[in-house]
């Protein structure tokens, strides 16, 4: 369980990291994107786990990428497949500068 939540900590942190990055290069509607996909997976997480402990009441969210669940699965990697654009724009622009 511990291992579930930290990779879900490092995908939430590296999530940040390229919202960052994308910032300090002038593309704010990158970085937004970003910053709402981070939010989105991170606050999904915790409710749900939080749900799965008996602190917060019933929501019926899906754990993002593990519970089944077929939109939810498919809106969960289409949200990591725009975190992978923006960073891979980002570093396609650094590498061409």
């Amino acid at each position: 369980v511990l291992f579930v939540i930290m990779l879900f900590g490092i995908l939430v942190v590296r999530a940040f990291q390229i919202a960052e990055a994308a910032r300090q290069d002038g593309d704010l509607y990158s970085c937004y994107v970003a910053q709402g996909v981070a939010i989105l997976i991170g606050l999904e997480a915790i409710i749900n786990m939080g749900v799965d402990m008996g602190v917060l009441p019933t929501k019926g969210l899906a754990l993002p990428l593990l519970s089944y669940g077929g939109s939810s699965t498919l809106m969960s990697c289409t949200a990591l497949g725009l975190l992978l654009r923006i960073d891979r724009e980002r570093k396609a622009q650094g590498a061409s500068r």
